[in-house]
């Protein structure tokens, strides 16, 4: 994981920037963003689901050429709307809480911040801000259709739309430099990762999103195999870990994650560590599927283990 510990003392600068700015925020949202703040940093808690958000300008600092300051500003803003859009996702997802006009109003506050931090980077004639409202739309677009039009079958690369605003920093990092012709590339490899990294959490989220309704790419693979065999009724829990702890369901899931990896493989980027970090996604999501191969063949192999040594003894018929 060099791709992260090496970006760790950036990483606290960029935080400790963060919450000096939220701290200023009225109570109580003050002490709600920075419990959020804490939740997602990276250095506290490295559990491998927001590394992107920060760390992408430094991944693409040396195919960008853009200054280690900009490199910090651009984290921080996407600091901001990392947390601006987790928290609208939350309150979209969940069930209304006695909480939810504290989490929207410090969304807002969240969202002013990123913008304070982006205007001053790009003026208001630039470029990036037109990249910016598609990038929204496009997260937009993702939060409301994602289910009824079945991403994950139809257009699997717009399955990154949710985490969309992650290239704000990539983007903005081209335009600093004056390489705006590298945007579209850059565009597709970060969707490419983000993808795999969506594909990741619907592994993790599998059982939650199945209850809620909420839209899951392993899930919609199930449903999409199960309506090419006419079968009409709903996946239940059951069923879904049939297909995974017996069927091996996960192994076909993986191996869209290799073909992306494979992808990423072919285009020519100076940005080692952000594939670095696809590989990471990849192999997290192959682990688990061997796992649960090797756990099964173990099983089998046990059964049949007992089936001899009872066969095999005095009186067995």
């Amino acid at each position: 994981m060099e791709w992260f510990q090496k970006y760790k003392q950036q990483l606290h600068t960029v935080y400790t920037a963060a919450e000096e700015a939220i701290a200023r925020f009225p109570a109580p949202l003050c002490e709600l963003g920075l419990k959020y703040s804490h939740q997602f940093n990276p250095v506290d808690h490295e559990n491998g689901k927001d590394y992107i958000c920060t760390l992408l300008p430094y991944w693409i600092k040396e195919e960008a050429g853009i200054s280690d300051e900009q490199c910090n500003s651009l984290a921080l803003a996407n600091v901001f709307g990392m947390l601006y859009f987790f928290i609208q996702d939350d309150v979209m997802d969940g069930t209304p809480e006695p909480g939810w006009k504290n989490k929207l109003a410090l969304s807002s506050l969240l969202q002013n911040e990123m913008l304070r931090v982006l205007r001053g980077l790009f003026p208001s004639d630039s470029p990036f801000w037109s990249y910016y409202s598609r990038y929204v739309t496009e997260w937009a677009d993702c939060v409301v259709n994602e289910n009824k039009d079945n991403y994950f079958i139809t257009q699997p690369l717009r399955t990154a739309g949710k985490a969309g605003p992650v290239k704000i920093a990539s983007t903005g990092a081209l335009l600093l430099s004056g390489k705006e012709s590298r945007v579209p590339l850059i565009e597709e490899v970060v969707d490419i990762v983000l993808m795999s990294l969506q594909m990741s959490d619907d592994w993790a989220d599998w059982k939650e999103d199945l209850q809620d309704g909420s839209y899951n790419g392993l899930l919609a693979m199930l449903r999409a195999e199960r309506e090419a065999d006419n079968i009409t009724e709903l996946l239940s829990a059951e069923q879904v870990e049939t297909e995974i702890y017996v069927k091996g369901c996960l192994n076909r899931f993986v191996s869209a994650a290799k073909q992306n990896d494979k992808r990423l493989r072919s285009m020519q980027l100076s940005a080692t560590e952000l594939y670095h970090f696809h590989s990471f996604i990849v192999w997290h999501l192959s682990s688990a599927a061997e796992r649960i191969d090797t756990n099964r063949d173990l099983l089998l192999k046990g059964g049949l283990n007992y089936f001899l040594a009872t066969a095999s003894r005095p009186g067995a018929s």
